[in-house]
């Protein structure tokens, strides 16, 4: 009795020590799957989302540009913006935020020649990302132009309508877009999918602005080095040097393009209405 009764107890602790592995062993892996492999699938997951985001910008520059190119009033076109993504289901990971807003006067175009200045005010759409794992962006809709915008910099990822043409003198044609509000709906913030509505406003447009013998284009903007890349590049592609046609500062109020030779600059600004979230307050005429 007392040699089967060792056995018995034997075999109970056996039991004990291979559920304290077993227990062990997935405490263990879970631990791996948590401290691994979770930040390096949420990080691809945010950044398939950054990527998402820069396509849905995309759509809403085309919906701009079109509603600025047939310029119908009263057409509203809505582009759904992701503002962030859930997190990994049974496992410990943080959910990405964001944040989508339509700001005025954050960017300022202005062009000078000897006798007068013209000075444009230009409101802008701007979704700022809040991830847990990877690089913070910023998706800018800026003057006709998207501008990715992060720590390390910022880029201009579709130009604006912006052209030259260099002969006897330079002739510049840029085309700039006023983004303006109606009613409260500036801004939102969360993970979920959200409509922007843009509409072309139901007023009298305004004619182009020709000025010859421009000394000096400025942009008061926040993406300083997209834009004097973007210029620069631009200028060099149409025939023009640096240094000797024209010149690029840069400040802390943005860039600024001094032209060393004659240069008339036309300029055309539109006007949008945007809106986010559902629903539209309908548009008054002269209230933009």
């Amino acid at each position: 009795m007392k040699l089967r009764s060792l056995k018995d107890q034997d075999h109970g602790v056996v039991g004990i020590v291979v559920a304290f592995l077993i227990t062990g062993l997935i405490v263990i892996v879970i631990s791996i799957v948590q401290t691994v492999y979770v930040p390096k699938w949420m990080e691809q997951t945010e950044a398939d989302h950054m990527e998402i985001v820069a396509d849905q910008f995309s759509q809403l520059k085309f919906a701009i540009d079109t509603q600025s190119a047939i310029q119908k009033p009263d057409t509203p076109i809505s582009t759904s913006i992701t503002l962030g993504n859930k997190e990994i289901p049974f496992l410990m990971s943080s959910r990405s935020y964001g944040s989508l807003e339509i700001l005025s006067d954050e960017c300022t175009v202005t062009i000078t020649n000897a006798t007068d200045v013209f000075t444009y005010p230009l409101g802008i759409i701007r979704y700022s990302s809040v991830n847990s794992y990877y690089l913070n962006q910023d998706y800018v809709y800026e003057a006709g132009a998207i501008i990715i915008s992060q720590s390390e910099g910022d880029i201009m990822s579709i130009k604006p309508a912006f052209s030259t043409v260099k002969e006897e003198d330079v002739d510049i044609s840029f085309t700039i877009v006023n983004i303006s509000t109606i009613g409260d709906k500036r801004t939102i913030n969360g993970y979920g999918t959200y409509p922007i509505q843009t509409e072309y406003p139901n007023s009298d447009p305004s004619d182009p602005v020709k000025m010859v013998n421009v000394n000096n284009l400025t942009i008061r903007t926040n993406h300083k080095n997209a834009w004097s890349k973007f210029i620069n590049k631009t200028l060099i592609n149409a025939g023009l040097e640096y240094s000797k046609n024209f010149s690029i500062d840069l400040s802390d109020k943005g860039v600024s393009v001094f032209f060393l030779e004659p240069t008339d600059i036309t300029l055309d600004v539109l006007k949008i209405n945007a809106q986010i979230a559902p629903g539209w307050i309908e548009n008054v005429k002269g209230n933009y």
